[in-house]
């Protein structure tokens, strides 16, 4: 399923197109707080099961954005973060969901 995605700095977006043609904004909040790698799974799960758990809190603006492969986008976060890769099927899933 390639796709592809450009930043939008005003609106502070990521635009993703699937071949479909099905077009979507993401914003850059959104994909911060869904980022896929393994250290920011396990601290969202922490804060779920411990409530005294501080979550530090992330740097959502974006800096930059390469793709990997014909299967994914990496995105590159201000405070240096860049671990997490968002495939095409699950920014879809976050569209749908």
């Amino acid at each position: 399923m390639p796709a592809w995605a450009r930043i939008d700095p005003e609106t502070r977006s990521v635009i993703v197109e699937w071949p479909d043609g099905l077009q979507r904004a993401f914003s850059w909040s959104r994909l911060r707080a869904a980022c896929p790698c393994a250290l920011c799974r396990v601290e969202a799960q922490r804060a779920q099961e411990d409530p005294l758990f501080l979550r530090p809190a992330p740097d959502d603006t974006l800096v930059g954005l390469e793709p990997v492969g014909n299967y994914a986008v990496r995105f590159f976060w201000g405070d240096g973060h860049s671990a997490g890769i968002y495939t095409w099927r699950y920014l879809r899933e976050l569209e749908e969901g």
